[in-house]
């Protein structure tokens, strides 16, 4: 199994901390992983990608061209990374913030990410929802991990564990 990943979208979104957050649960795994961020000078509002790998065998390379999984929580991502699928690649988009065209044969799921973050009282967990989306869909990863890793990255932080846990939640009952 290897699972090559693509989270982008822009500064503030916490595609960096999504990233960061599935190599941690994949190492939990006994997985190999790897994570490369990229990001322009401006953090929050520029825009933003991180590559993340998880697999059962050694990682030769940290980079790739084309991608199992593409996260793209913006237009801008959508139009420059979506180029990049393969037959069988899975792409989440945020659909509160624009429809994508069709790519066939790729699976595209569209989801209201923007929206169902408000609704949950944060628009900064619009990535744990498309996280919990993920998990139930691709089985890459396993729930409890993230949410133990989750625990471990907010200890002390009880209200920002208590809302995120809630978006890994809605997103994965949304699948």
């Amino acid at each position: 199994m290897e699972e090559k990943i693509l989270i982008a979208g822009s500064g503030g979104q916490g595609l960096m901390f999504l990233g960061k957050l599935l190599c941690l649960a994949g190492m939990k795994e006994n997985k190999n992983v790897t994570f490369i961020p990229s990001y322009g000078a401006e953090m929050r509002g520029g825009t933003a990608h991180c590559f993340v790998r998880i697999s059962d065998e050694k990682i030769a390379s940290p980079i790739f061209d084309k991608f199992t999984t593409l996260f793209a929580f913006n237009k801008q991502s959508w139009e420059k990374f979506s180029k990049r699928a393969e037959k069988k690649s899975f792409i989440i988009v945020n659909n509160s913030l624009f429809s994508p065209e069709k790519i066939s044969p790729v699976k595209v799921a569209r989801l209201p990410l923007s929206d169902l973050a408000i609704k949950i009282g944060s628009s900064r967990v619009l990535n744990m929802i498309a996280l919990g989306f993920f998990l139930k869909a691709k089985k890459i990863i396993g729930y409890d991990t993230i949410r133990e890793s989750l625990k471990e990255d907010f200890k002390g932080k009880k209200e920002f564990l208590e809302v995120n846990l809630k978006a890994l939640e809605v997103g994965y009952k949304y699948g």
